[in-house]
Formats: C-alpha cells, sequence, structure tokens
C-alpha cells in the first residue's frame, strides 16, 4: 500500500521527472555504471538534424516516451556574396566647404557582446531573438532534462551569412526500454 502512494507522487514536484521509486532507480543504475538512459531510435524521431536559417524561430519534435536531449551545434557554410562586376563600381564622396557648429554628443556605452553564436535558445517558452537567449556557437554541446524542457525548448538562428544545423539525440529512461 505505501508503495503505490509513494509512486503517485511526482519527484520533485515537477510534473516532468520520474516518480521517487523510478527516480532511486535511476540512482541505483548510476551507481552501478550501468546506462540509466537509451537513445531513442531515429525511426522514432530520436536523432534530428534541425537547419536553423537566420531569424527563424523552431520547436523541437519532441518523441513521446523522450526525457532528455543532447543537442550539438554546426556552423553552416558561410556564403560570401561579392560584387560580380567590381571593376564597374563607382565611389561618390560628397564634401561641403560650409562648417556648421555643432554641440558635442554625449556618448552613452551600450553594453556590446562580442559573441560568436549561430544560434540562440530559450528553454521557458517564450521565443529567442537575434540579441535575446543563449547563445551557442559552433560545435557546441548542450543537454537538456526533462520532458517540460524539451517541449518549451525554443531556438533561433542567429548566423546570418550561413544557416547551422542543431543536431539532437533524445533519449527515454531505460526503464522503458
Amino acid at each position: 500500500m505505501l508503495r503505490d502512494r509513494i509512486q503517485k507522487q511526482t519527484y520533485p514536484q515537477r510534473k516532468n521527472t520520474a516518480t521517487i521509486l523510478n527516480y532511486l532507480e535511476e540512482l541505483v543504475l548510476i551507481n552501478a555504471k550501468e546506462v540509466g538512459l537509451v537513445p531513442i531510435d531515429q525511426d522514432n524521431n530520436g536523432y534530428q538534424d534541425i537547419p536553423l536559417p537566420f531569424g527563424r524561430i523552431v520547436s523541437l519534435e519532441v518523441p513521446e516516451e523522450a526525457v532528455s536531449a543532447t543537442m550539438m551545434v554546426e556552423q553552416g557554410a558561410v556564403t560570401i556574396i561579392t560584387d560580380p562586376d567590381s571593376d564597374e563600381t563607382v565611389s561618390i564622396v560628397a564634401t561641403s566647404k560650409k562648417r556648421k557648429r555643432t554641440l558635442p554628443i554625449p556618448v552613452v556605452e551600450l553594453p556590446i557582446t562580442n559573441s560568436s553564436a549561430v544560434l540562440r535558445f530559450k528553454e521557458n517558452g517564450s521565443s529567442p531573438s537575434i540579441n535575446s537567449g543563449f547563445g551557442l556557437a559552433n560545435q557546441d554541446i548542450f543537454e537538456l532534462v526533462g520532458s517540460e524542457n524539451l517541449k518549451k525548448f525554443r531556438v533561433i538562428g542567429v548566423q546570418e551569412n550561413g544557416t547551422p544545423v542543431l543536431r539532437i539525440q533524445f533519449y527515454k529512461t531505460a526503464q522503458f526500454g
């Protein structure tokens, strides 16, 4: 009777973690050096490659049994646009001899980041933007745990001259394996 009561309570009331007994089982597996998570087959949408064009917000297609994911970022091939007719380019410089007195403009320093991010993400269900969200760069690896976190995950491509790819492997618990 106590066992049935314990299994129905989530731990720790987050609705996206294993029950207390399942949680303890996972700890035993980890302690025994056994894997507590099993990769979901590609046929069951367990592995995905998601291209992220600049400015496009994407949610994950999460398999039903997924409880975590490992994500890796690969920077898109850089596209450099060159002027096909560079020899016909004309530069015009405008000058004026009239001088105007101007007052100095106060300079406000804004925080500027020198980010190498090719994508940005948020885990709380709100949409990231090109300036807001956690940034990931080329070859970064990120672990996301919890089915609710997987469902709320949003990502946007912020590489202007290429399309980065987010490579994702979803995992289920060994209990469902």
